[in-house]
């Protein structure tokens, strides 16, 4: 079984973006997790290091985004360094509080077809272990 590190929390939500791209692209609609094919790291969507949540966007739905939805959420299971432990426990929660994540809105102009994401972290601890991540999906 590989750790997971903090490095890897930004790889997992970039090909979340992707996936989500790929299929509002073709749909005009965001897609919950198994919709647009997305599985989270391990088992469940948890690791040993890490819990990973749908939030705002059920598995299996299409989801209005003419306002934001969280669609990707992580939290750590332990303290990290500075950054202190997510309240999240078990994988593909739906809470749409972590420590890292991820926001889906509808673009406004272009007839409304493009996505905006908004990538974020709470406690500048968190921000220390992964500092390129608000920059996902921009």
């Amino acid at each position: 079984c590989i750790k997971q590190t903090p490095q890897q929390i930004n790889n997992s939500p970039v090909y979340y973006v992707k996936l989500q791209q790929a299929y509002f692209a073709e749909s005009l609609k965001a897609g919950g997790w198994t919709l647009i094919g997305y599985t989270a790291p391990g088992n469940n969507g948890a690791t040993t290091n890490f819990v990973y949540g749908i939030g705002g966007i059920a598995e299996n739905t299409v989801a209005d985004v003419s306002s934001a939805k969280v669609g990707w959420t992580a939290d750590n299971l332990a303290n990290l360094n500075e950054c202190t432990k997510g309240s999240q426990t078990a994988g593909k929660n739906t809470s749409t509080t972590a420590n890292w994540k991820v926001s889906v809105t509808q673009g406004a102009g272009n007839a409304n077809q493009e996505l905006v994401f908004d990538a974020t972290v709470s406690g500048a601890g968190c921000t220390a272990l992964t500092p390129t991540f608000t920059k996902i999906g921009q």
